[in-house]
C-alpha cells in the first residue's frame, strides 16, 4: 500500500507538470494569442483535476502569460507594441549587465560552453516553412535560448540570472509573429552570421559585445514592432 501511494505523483508535481504543459503551448502558439480558454477544455485537454490546474493558471496570470477573463476561465493576451517595448527595454539592459559581469569572471568552461552551444544552434537551422515545422522551430529556439544563455552564466548573480530568465519566457510569447512574413533563408544565414560575431566577440572579452548584444536583441524589437504596426499581428 505505502508503495502504491508513493508512486503517485504529489499534488505539487501535478501542478508543476501542468503548468509547464501549458506554458509550453503558449510559447509555441498551439494556445493563440486572444484565444478564450475555458476551464472545462482546460480540464480535458491536461487530463488533470482542478486544483492543480487553478494552481497553473494562477501562476501563469501572475507571470502574466495569461489574463483573468471571467469566472469560467482565462484568456491568452493579444500582442501589443507597448508590451514589445517594455519587455525587450527590460530584457536588453539586464542582459547587457549579465554580459559585462561575466566578460570580467568567465573561466575556461564558459568559454567551451559558448562555442559548444553556438555550433549545437547552427546544426539546428531555422526551418524554411515554420508552421510546418513546429517541433523543428521549437528546438531551433531551445539552441537560440542555451547560446544566449551561455554568455551571461557566469555573471555571480543568480537573481539577475532569473530575471532574465523571466523576460526570456516574455519575449518568446512572440516567436511566431517574429518568424512570420519573413524571408526564412536570409534570416537563417544573417542569425548565423550575427550569432558567430557574437561569440568571437564575447571569446575576445571586448567591450564592445555589450552594445553588438543590445543592437543584436534591438532589431527584434524593431521588427516584431513594425509587424504590429502593420496590422500584421494575428
Amino acid at each position: 500500500m505505502s508503495e502504491t501511494l508513493s508512486a503517485q505523483p504529489s499534488a505539487q508535481t501535478v501542478a508543476e507538470n501542468v503548468y509547464r504543459s501549458i506554458k509550453s503551448d503558449l510559447l509555441s502558439g498551439a494556445l493563440p494569442p486572444g484565444s478564450a480558454l475555458l476551464t472545462r477544455d482546460l480540464l480535458a485537454r491536461y487530463d488533470c483535476g482542478i486544483s492543480p490546474l487553478r494552481e497553473a493558471l494562477a501562476r501563469l496570470v501572475g507571470e502574466q502569460f495569461l489574463e483573468a477573463a471571467s469566472h469560467r476561465g482565462v484568456r491568452v493576451p493579444r500582442p501589443s507594441i507597448s508590451d514589445v517595448e517594455d519587455v525587450y527595454r527590460i530584457r536588453i539592459a539586464l542582459e547587457r549587465e549579465a554580459l559585462g559581469l561575466a566578460l570580467q569572471c568567465g573561466d575556461d568552461d564558459w568559454e567551451a560552453d559558448i562555442i559548444a552551444t553556438c555550433h549545437r544552434m547552427e546544426k539546428a537551422p531555422l526551418p524554411y516553412h515554420v508552421a510546418d515545422q513546429p517541433s523543428a522551430v521549437m528546438e531551433w529556439e531551445a539552441r537560440h535560448r542555451a547560446f544566449h544563455f551561455s554568455l551571461i552564466k557566469a555573471a555571480p548573480s543568480p537573481r539577475l540570472l532569473r530575471l532574465i530568465d523571466q523576460m526570456v519566457d516574455q519575449t518568446e510569447r512572440y516567436r511566431a509573429l517574429r518568424l512570420s512574413g519573413m524571408d526564412r533563408a536570409k534570416l537563417g544565414h544573417d542569425l548565423v552570421a550575427e550569432h558567430r560575431s557574437l561569440m568571437e566577440m564575447v571569446l575576445a572579452r571586448d567591450p564592445a559585445s555589450l552594445d553588438f548584444l543590445a543592437a543584436h536583441l534591438d532589431r527584434t524589437r524593431i521588427a516584431v514592432s513594425a509587424i504590429l504596426r502593420e496590422g500584421a499581428a494575428p
